[in-house]
């Protein structure tokens, strides 16, 4: 009887490959998106101006949620992956998705989130935005409508 012989060699190199791959899928695993997708974003959030595409941020219910707008390729959204709160309001961390092939367009990305309970009084809520490819901060207050003059 004859005992066929286990060839390391190519079990390793299978093995090898194997660790590779996995770890190259691990990095390229995408970002947590946080809040839902918002399609209410209306007249004076959406920029008409094609130059003018700074993030924006409006009431989805005042005083209690939130929306955030920004401007980038369709296919690699700028998303909020993270909530914090800072002292005049909550910090949040925007990150591109969508992976590194990106088309070449620019469109609006609505965001909708819950604003902090801490928050929920205030006459005005400071919204930072953290952008994480470049590390800039942008800051947008949101007021309530009563608020408004």
């Amino acid at each position: 009887m004859t005992i066929p012989r286990l060839n390391t060699r190519n079990g390793l190199l299978g093995v090898g490959t194997a660790a590779v791959v996995v770890g190259l899928l691990a990095g390229c695993s995408a970002p947590r998106v946080i809040g839902e997708p918002y399609a209410g974003a209306g007249r004076g959030t959406l920029a008409t101006d094609p130059s003018d595409t700074g993030p924006t941020v409006g009431w989805v219910r005042e005083g209690e949620r939130f929306f955030v707008t920004t401007y980038g390729s369709s296919s690699c959204p700028i998303a909020p992956t993270r909530l914090e709160s800072n002292d005049d309001g909550p910090m949040v961390t925007m990150t591109r998705t969508g992976g590194d092939a990106c088309t070449a367009d620019s469109g609006p990305a609505s965001y909708a989130l819950d604003l902090p309970e801490r928050f929920h009084g205030r006459e005005r809520v400071t919204v930072s935005l953290r952008f994480e490819d470049d590390g800039r901060v942008v800051r947008r207050e949101l007021r309530r409508s009563d608020d408004a003059g």
